[in-house]
């Protein structure tokens, strides 16, 4: 509690898929039989006693299941809950250090009801030109659900503070992505890792590209596996590295936003995968490689 204290106390075309329903309207050929047969006369004729089916009345009892109960929030986090009602998590990075070993990026993440409110505020919501690291706010974050990617924003302030260090990814020495590689990212009930998949540079504008333009922000939930593969695809292509970390439909990402300088209105982007129950993240250490054959904007190239 000491270090997170020490430290604060400072999808995208998403497809609109219309699903063309097909209702299969399956004909019944029935044959029939117009053969006569024979009739037996009237007095021997036998008499047909149709008796109604036995029926069962039975109350049906349907049981819903219970709904899902909210973790308890972890308690390491509460003062900056009370602090803030917008605190939603926190983001670590250990690989980027100050030159006494302290990491660069160690913030709170706040969330509110627009993506404007903490550009020019603090996290005592107090006015601000550094910001906050604040999250997405289209899909709240909560005990029992997030969003399949979290974007989270930052200011890459001179002074090195908030999301300033994560362009120090922004290069062709592998070195810092494969010690680097790990980002810690909780909420406030739940603590979890996630393992660097991508980092790329994109423009904001259509005029930066030759190809269509990635709004990489609209990668929120993926309805389907086609939007899915339509991030995947995306941020590989322009991925700086090369990596062994596979990505499945299912999996839950977390991608790092701030400004570039590279071109004007440029962002760059880092991208994490959740680790899964049981994943042991030494196995991606020194797996990086320089990817030469990323696609960049057109005049960053």
């Amino acid at each position: 509690m000491d270090t997170l204290r020490n430290s604060f106390l400072k999808r995208a075309t998403v497809f609109a898929l219309i699903g063309s329903m097909a209702i299969g309207m399956a004909g019944c050929g029935k044959t029939i039989d117009e053969t006569p047969k024979e009739t037996l006369p009237a007095e021997t004729k036998p008499s047909i006693v149709t008796l109604p089916p036995e029926t069962t009345t039975e109350a049906t009892t349907v049981t819903e299941p219970p709904p899902p109960v909210e973790p308890d929030p972890l308690e390491k986090y509460m003062e900056y809950y009370e602090q803030n009602n917008d605190f939603v998590g926190w983001i670590r990075i250990d690989g980027i250090t100050h030159s006494n070993g302290e990491p660069w990026i160690d913030y709170p993440v706040v969330q509110a009801d627009d993506n404007s409110y903490y550009l020019d505020k603090n996290f005592e919501q107090k006015k601000s030109a550094k910001g906050t690291i604040y999250a997405d706010y289209k899909v709240p974050i909560t005990g029992l659900d997030m969003a399949d990617n979290v974007t989270l924003y930052g200011h890459s302030n001179k002074d090195g503070s908030f999301f300033r260090h994560i362009l120090d990814y922004q290069t062709s020495d592998t070195s810092l992505i494969n010690e680097a590689y790990i980002i810690n990212f909780d909420t406030r009930w739940e603590e979890a890792q996630y393992v660097i998949v991508s980092c790329f540079l994109v423009g904001i504008r259509e005029d930066q590209d030759d190809i269509p333009l990635f709004e990489y922000f609209k990668c929120r939930n993926f309805d389907t596996e086609e939007e899915y593969n339509y991030f995947y695809d995306n941020i590989m292509l322009r991925n700086y590295y090369t990596t062994e970390v596979d990505c499945q439909y299912g999996d839950q990402f977390l991608s790092l936003s701030t400004c570039a300088y590279t071109i004007s209105d440029s962002r760059f982007v880092v991208v994490a995968r959740k680790l899964r129950e049981g994943e042991d993240p030494a196995q991606y250490a020194g797996t990086y490689g320089r990817n030469r054959e990323k696609h960049m904007p057109i005049r960053a190239r």
